[in-house]
């Protein structure tokens, strides 16, 4: 039921909306390191599940653990060695952090985690116009609307949290975050999503 294995991912995926969370909590605790602390932190958990990566496509008995645990929501190319998904996930996530300051990090990792899914589950399940490979125009839909969603309550919020947000600079990012998940490009879709949305907000966002 390759439908329900989709929708368990992505599910899954959701929950790295704990990141932005974690920014949120960090930086108000840590104003000055709270960067430094939080991409350190999650860098030294994308290294460990590298190792579990590299162990799964070297050691047998040890893809065979993580097959009898984790197979029904790994994909082909996971199971025969390639990087993971979480893996990815944790690592973007570390580099968003690290390069970005906090208004454009959070909003960023939330397209990634909240558009990206969007797009999974109703291109899966709905969709029907196809674009680019297996990518559907009710994916993309779906991604555009979640992103330009979290970009109004992002902007609904900027003042309590001292955010300079404006509506150009987030409409933007959307746009670019669905792009970024609908073109097949060399970069896997859990790293470019947020880098890229995060650049060009960046690029318009004053100071």
């Amino acid at each position: 039921m390759p439908h329900l294995e989709e929708t368990i991912r992505k599910v899954i995926h959701l929950g790295s909306s704990i990141f932005p969370i974690a920014v949120i909590i960090v930086y108000d605790l840590y104003p000055q390191d709270g960067r430094l602390y939080l991409s350190g932190i999650l860098a030294i958990i994308a290294i460990i599940l590298l190792i579990f990566d590299l162990l799964k496509a070297r050691y047998k008995p040890f893809k065979s653990f993580m097959m009898r645990f984790f197979g029904k929501v790994l994909r082909e190319n996971e199971l025969e060695g390639g990087m993971t998904a979480s893996t990815i996930v944790v690592a973007s996530a570390a580099f968003t952090i690290f390069i970005f300051r906090q208004e454009i990090a959070v909003v960023a990792l939330l397209f990634l985690s909240l558009g990206d899914s969007a797009a999974a589950l109703v291109g899966k399940h709905f969709g029907r116009i196809k674009l680019v490979g297996h990518r559907t125009l009710e994916g993309s839909l779906a991604a555009l609307s979640t992103c330009l969603l979290v970009s109004l309550v992002a902007l609904w919020v900027s003042p309590d949290f001292g955010w300079y947000l404006t509506p150009v600079t987030l409409l933007v990012g959307s746009l670019v975050a669905t792009v970024s998940e609908l073109l097949y490009l060399p970069l896997n879709d859990n790293f470019r999503i947020p880098v890229f949305a995060g650049l060009a907000m960046e690029l318009i966002l004053p100071g």
